[in-house]
Parts: structure tokens; sequence; C-alpha cells
């Protein structure tokens, strides 16, 4: 009976009276009372709260007075609770909206992904789909985004599982496709003069040896020989001639430039989406009066959790930076540095991946800007096309 009571009991006194055939009569009806210790003029006992009313009408007959003295129990301490009308009346409302929610993609698994191929990925799925937290899942999305994922030519192969708020992405990075042989019918020239260093032919026939001088335009490997009998022999021509050679450029940097700068004020817009709904919030200026063709944009997309618990609503932000242009003056040093930056880029378009032997520079500063020429000596493969 204890247990009984740890749901609903009471403790009472039993004063004046016949309290004696009180509790004789309470023992006959099978009401089972506990802890009884006596006091002057009377007892005081534990029993379930349901049997108190038949202890009080026994009582009655006795001409014993009752008092509860405390109430216990888990009952007694949710009953506060129960005479609250609106809080039932949101857990009638949460009930079937969590129910609803699990079919909302509430957190995403890359499983094994780098962080790089997680953000490549999540980009393709929010543009391509518009997977992203906060969306209701469907069969037709999940095929959708396995498709975008190979289709964007990162993945090899792509798998996308949802279960109880929960998209997993399974995906497989793809390999670089090994170069397959292919020898052109025709003769392969140079692209630009210089010593010949090296010569590794894979099909045809060289026409030039290590240590020769080539022009530009001079072919290097042909696409037909002769036998020792006269009997022509034709293969394709394919191979790699190195050469060692000069390639130069020249900039004049300004000294002094106007350039966008930021000025510190923002504007931010958020958009909260969650099932299909959308929500924008009020703009949150930080200081920022009006937008000009000089502001800049960006947006980033974040998920909310409250408590470290994620939530099925994604947030887009996006915050507009304030520039204004202004005039910048360049010390000599920095200029020097623009200019070389400038040439080296230029180098890299034209011949990406050469090698720099050795490089000869002229500085000449003027009135307002610095003039820069620069002429490397590269080492790389001159086969044009």
């Amino acid at each position: 009976m204890e247990v009984v009571q740890l749901w609903a009991g009471v403790v009472f006194t039993a004063l004046s009276g016949d309290t004696e055939g009180l509790l004789n009569d309470a023992a006959q009806a099978g009401i089972h009372l506990s802890r009884i210790c006596p006091q002057p003029g009377g007892f005081s006992g534990h029993c379930a709260a349901w049997r108190y009313q038949k202890l009080a009408a026994l009582a009655r007959r006795r001409r014993v007075r009752l008092q509860v003295r405390r109430r216990k129990g888990l009952f007694f301490r949710l009953r506060p609770l129960f005479r609250r009308k609106g809080l039932w009346a949101g857990l009638v409302v949460f009930v079937p909206l969590l129910l609803w929610s699990r079919g909302l993609i509430w957190s995403v698994d890359y499983g094994s992904l780098t962080a790089g191929q997680q953000a490549r990925a999540a980009l393709v799925l929010r543009e391509e789909t518009g997977l992203e937290p906060g969306v209701r899942v469907t069969q037709d999305l999940l095929t959708a985004g396995e498709y975008a994922l190979l289709k964007s030519g990162e993945f090899s192969w792509a798998s996308l599982n949802f279960f109880g708020g929960r998209l997993e992405v399974e995906a497989a990075a793809a390999k670089q496709v090994p170069a397959i042989f292919s020898g052109k019918l025709q003769t392969l020239c140079a692209r630009i003069g210089g010593v010949v260093t090296e010569v590794n032919l894979k099909s045809g026939t060289a026409l030039v040896v290590p240590g020769q001088q080539v022009e530009t335009g001079q072919p290097l490997i042909g696409t037909s020989r002769t036998e020792r009998d006269g009997t022509p022999i034709f293969a394709p021509a394919a191979g790699v001639v190195m050469a060692r050679f000069e390639w130069s450029a020249q900039y004049d940097q300004s000294l002094t430039e106007e350039v966008p700068l930021l000025t510190g004020r923002t504007h931010t817009k958020l958009r909260l989406s969650c099932g299909g709904f959308h929500l924008t919030l009020p703009g949150l200026d930080g200081g920022l009066v009006g937008p000009t063709s000089n502001d800049v944009e960006i947006t980033r997309h974040v998920q909310m959790e409250l408590g470290g618990l994620p939530l099925p609503i994604a947030v887009e932000e996006t915050v507009r930076y304030q520039r204004r242009t202004r005039s910048v003056n360049y010390s000599d040093d920095l200029a020097l540095a623009m200019a070389r930056l400038h040439c080296l880029q230029e180098l890299e378009e034209e011949w990406s991946g050469a090698e720099i032997v050795a490089q000869q520079e002229t500085v000449e500063r003027k009135a307002h800007q610095l003039h820069y020429a620069v002429t490397y000596t590269l080492l790389d493969n001159i086969v044009e096309g």
C-alpha cells in the first residue's frame, strides 16, 4: 500500500471521539492505514487518497474529527497542471505537429565526406532540388538530388536516404579519368622558340633532339618515316617536347587609384523556411542608409538550433555591405608587388604549370605610376595543341 500512496495519499490526524472504534471499523471495511502514531486524544496515520472519503464517513459515525495534514503523491503534484486549459490545448496541437514534422528534414548526415565536399554537396542539393533543412521530403526529391550530385561531376556515385527527419547523403568522390592516348595525323609544331631539353616520344617520328634550337612553328614530331628500302610508315604524332624558352610581360601600376572600400555599415535580411512556408523578417540595419552600385551582398544558409538541437528551419541570411569609392595611394613596394602579381597571373593563364628557371626584372618609377617589365626563363612542353 505504500507503493499505491506514491500516486495519491494523504496524511491525517484523528482526534476526540471513539478513535479505537474507528480503527476497528477501518480494518473491517478493508481500509489500510499505515504509519499509525498515537497522539494526545487520538492518532495520526497515512492512507490512500481514494479511501479517505470512506474513512471520513466512518469517523462521523464514531464522532471522530479527521483533519488532513498533507497531501502527497504524483497525482497532487500534477493536479495544478490538469487545470491549465492552455497547456492541454498546446499538447493537442503539439502532438499532431510533431508527427507532421517527421516528414521534414531536421538534420543532414554527410557520412565520410570532407568539409569541402559537404559544402559543395549542400550547395548542389539546395540550388538544384531545394533539399535543405525544413523541406518536406518526397521520393521524387530524393531521386532528383541523386541525379543532381552525379551531374555536378563532383561525385561518381550518390545515394540519398531519409528516415525520421534525418537525411543521409552517401557519395563517392569522382576520380580523375586516366589519360587516353590520342595521336594526331598531322605534324606537331612548336608553340614558341627555345632550346629543346627533353623529347618524350609516344608515337610518330621525333624531328628534333635535346640541345637543338627551335623556332616558333617548327615541326617537332612527324607522322611518317621511311624504312631503308624507302617504304613509308605512317603513325599518329604524339609526345612531349620539353624546352627552355623566354617569355616577357609588362604592366603599368598606378600609384593612386579610386577603389571601393568598406565603410563598416551593413544591412541584414533574414528569411526563414519550414515545410514550404517562408517568413521574411524585418531587416536589421547596421547604419546603412540606402543601397548603392558599389555595395556587395553575401548570402549564407544556416540551420536554426535550440540548445544544440537542430530544428527543421532553414535561415537564409543576406548581408549587404556598404562600399564607398575612395582615393588610395600605394607605396612603391606595394605597387611593385601588385605589378608582379599581375604578370604572374598572365603567365599562369598562358603557360600553366611552367617551371620558372630564371627571371630578369626592370622597374621604372614615373610621376604617378610604376612601370614593371619582367622576362622569365621557363621550362615547359612547347608542343602546340
